[in-house]
């Protein structure tokens, strides 16, 4: 049985081959034929159709390499500036940062004074005006020193180092100490202004002599005043100082007004765990001066400038 399916197979394969060689040799034929027999001029314009679509051909090669080449070059350059677009990205990012309501976010010391008007500021005319039930922390270096600041404390409200936080300069000790975790300052600004936000400056840990600022100010309390000693004054928000962010730290207020300020009231509540004192370096108030025409008229300019002087 395996021989005659072997037979079969080779037959088979003899008759394949003999037709392949057949329609060949047909093939051949024709194309000779056609070449010494055939008209010369339909040749020639074969081959004339070829060589133009090589030539075709080559030129759309050549457009293709060029184009390609071009597009490599700007994605290179694109690659190249994405760095630079990303950066940017980032500056940007961060100079909106500070627009999003109630959200704590430090800034530059060198670059804050030059950003934002700070109408708390001694030097433009503003001053402290009280500091409530709040004591100094003074080491006394003799009794009468003693005896000097407890009369100097009697007479008058206005605690003398309460006015180095409304002062340029925040080395370390020049700040306002006061004993114990709450404390209060009243701030009278240098013209009526409608509060947008208030910051808060300590030194940082590295520049403290103890290496640590457990004496900084944690939760606060900003209020506007109509009057001195104003116990219903108006409730900008209350804040927490970050301990461990930039030294000067900025706040939007929570709850705004429609209308100015001249008075405000600085609340601290707590400090970041010092048991004996609370340092607060500087404060700075923000938002836009009230014009002279939004004054109301009921109110006279010397009846203004008669009750700041009573104050």
């Amino acid at each position: 049985m395996d021989y005659q399916n072997e037979h079969e197979n080779c037959c088979f394969y003899h008759v394949f081959r003999t037709f392949v060689c057949v329609v060949l040799s047909l093939l051949l034929g024709l194309q000779v034929y056609t070449y010494f027999v055939g008209p010369q001029d339909a040749l020639e314009g074969d081959f004339t159709d070829i060589k133009y679509m090589v030539i075709q051909l080559t030129k759309g090669l050549t457009e293709v390499n060029r184009k390609h080449e071009t597009l490599k070059r700007e994605m290179e350059r694109i690659s190249e500036s994405l760095p630079a677009v990303a950066a940017a990205a980032g500056r940007a990012k961060d100079a909106l940062e500070p627009s999003r309501r109630g959200v704590r976010h430090p800034l530059d010391l060198h670059d804050y004074d030059r950003q934002m008007a700070d109408y708390a500021l001694e030097t433009a005319g503003a001053r402290i005006v009280d500091t409530g039930e709040t004591l100094e922390h003074i080491v006394y270096d003799s009794p009468v020193s003693w005896v000097l600041h407890m009369i100097s404390s009697a007479l008058c409200r206005d605690c003398p180092g309460a006015s180095s936080i409304i002062r340029p300069g925040t080395l370390p000790g020049e700040c306002w100490a006061f004993r114990g975790s709450r404390g209060e300052a009243t701030i009278r600004l240098l013209g009526t202004v409608h509060v947008h936000g208030v910051s808060l400056e300590h030194i940082p840990p590295h520049i403290s002599p103890t290496r640590e600022i457990s004496s900084a100010p944690r939760s606060f309390q900003l209020e506007g005043l109509e009057f001195r000693g104003d116990p219903y004054g108006h409730d900008f928000g209350i804040f927490e100082y970050n301990k461990d962010g930039k030294p000067v730290q900025y706040f939007e207020v929570l709850h705004p007004s429609s209308k100015g300020f001249s008075l405000v009231r600085l609340k601290i509540y707590t400090n970041w765990g010092h048991s004996v004192y609370t340092c607060v370096y500087r404060v700075r108030i923000h938002g836009e001066l009230v014009s002279d025409q939004s004054r109301p008229t009921s109110l006279p300019m010397k009846d203004d400038g008669l009750r700041i002087e009573n104050e």
